[in-house]
């Protein structure tokens, strides 16, 4: 599901300033001029932007896409797809058709290939659209842009189309980007992480995958042996567990992978695996912020939470604000953004300094061979 469904997928990307004077009229210009349209005669598939409460809807009326500091809407994409086995029954016909008026001599390689555009496109006009979309929310004073998918495929079109029409280019938010795009990482430490990793390769989500698998691992560690507390601001914390699924591997070579969904308590496999030099590659987790509950799926890239599941909202009334339930999500939302950026702060202001290899490397290379202590003590006492 995206960022409206009981169980929310979110894919997060920091989006800048766009350098205009009146940023609402700017938006309500640019989702208008990308609003859906049907298919044109161009053949590619048609997409654009739709309303939150309805993706069949690309109206936009009374500039219902602000719902209080955000904006809210969705992308639309119709696809046509030919089954693969009508296809090639098309084909065989027409390669049948072929050699009858050809002495029983097979169709060439560019009469093949042109018989097959011909099937492509015949068939194409035949089949009815199938619409897919997703979520977006844009919160501008945050610069952050959500993306209710984890498809690459959708993204890229959603992508292509955004930037198209608003002229702003979103960055994927996966482990090296969010470090360098978070305000408060002290900027001689975002200089370190530059140094160990060029962002501007295009291998830079592949290359820079160590800081997920050190993150994900190093949060395992501090569940078990500093109580999973995470200082988030004034003076308040959240606590952090492991769930009931984990997935290692090693850094250098992910396809041997150990993935355990049991207790968290008897992951004894999990800790095999550890202790043979794998390392946390996706973990289920449990945040616990005062009296709200949130269970998240985390992987290696750090980019797209999965499987979020939020404190259970009232049933809607009718005296109800309409905006009312999706602020109510986005406040939950919020939240385990916040506990998250305050735990991948903490663990760079770690990985980034000498005391990295002095003080906390020997702690976890010990809890890796002996496992949790009997008596784990609080992170802030």
């Amino acid at each position: 599901m995206g960022l409206q469904g009981g169980t929310v997928t979110l894919t997060r990307f920091y989006l800048p300033d766009p350098p205009v004077a009146d940023f609402w009229s700017f938006v309500d210009e640019s989702l208008r001029n990308g609003a859906y349209r049907d298919a044109t005669e161009s053949g590619e598939s048609p997409k654009g932007f739709a309303r939150w409460e309805d993706l069949f809807d690309a109206s936009f009326p009374y500039a219902g896409y602000r719902k209080a500091e955000y904006v809210a809407f969705q992308f639309r994409v119709d696809q046509r797809k030919v089954p693969a086995l009508v296809f090639k029954q098309y084909e065989r016909d027409a390669v049948q058709a072929y050699r009858t008026e050809h002495d029983g001599k097979y169709p060439p390689r560019h009469e093949r290939l042109k018989m097959r555009e011909a099937i492509q496109n015949h068939l194409l006009e035949r089949v009815l659209p199938q619409p897919s979309g997703c979520e977006v929310v844009w919160a501008p004073g945050r610069h952050r842009l959500l993306v209710g998918t984890a498809s690459l495929k959708m993204l890229e079109a959603f992508l292509e189309h955004f930037e198209g029409i608003f002229k702003l280019h979103p960055v994927p938010l996966y482990h090296a980007q969010w470090a360098i795009h978070d305000p408060s990482l002290p900027e001689r430490l975002k200089d370190v992480l530059s140094g160990l990793l060029s962002l501007k390769s295009p291998h830079a989500m592949h290359e820079g995958r160590f800081l997920g698998y050190e993150f994900l691992t190093w949060l395992w560690f501090v569940t078990e042996t500093q109580g999973g507390r995470v200082p988030v601001a004034d003076g308040a914390s959240a606590s952090v567990a492991l769930g009931e699924r984990v997935v290692l591997s090693r850094q250098d070579d992910g396809k041997e992978r150990v993935i355990c969904t049991t207790q968290a308590g008897a992951l004894d496999e999990a800790r095999t695996a550890l202790r043979q030099g794998k390392m946390v590659e996706e973990a289920q987790w449990v945040l616990t912020v005062g009296d709200n509950e949130y269970v998240i799926v985390l992987d290696r890239d750090l980019w797209t939470i999965k499987g979020l599941k939020t404190p259970k909202q009232l049933p809607p009334s009718e005296e109800d604000d309409p905006d009312g339930r999706f602020l109510d999500k986005m406040f939950f939302i919020d939240e385990v953004l916040t506990v998250l950026d305050a735990a991948y702060r903490e663990f760079l202001l770690l990985r980034l300094t000498p005391s990295w290899a002095s003080d906390v490397l020997p702690g976890l290379m010990h809890w890796i061979r002996t496992g949790p202590p009997e008596s784990a003590p609080p992170l802030n006492p």
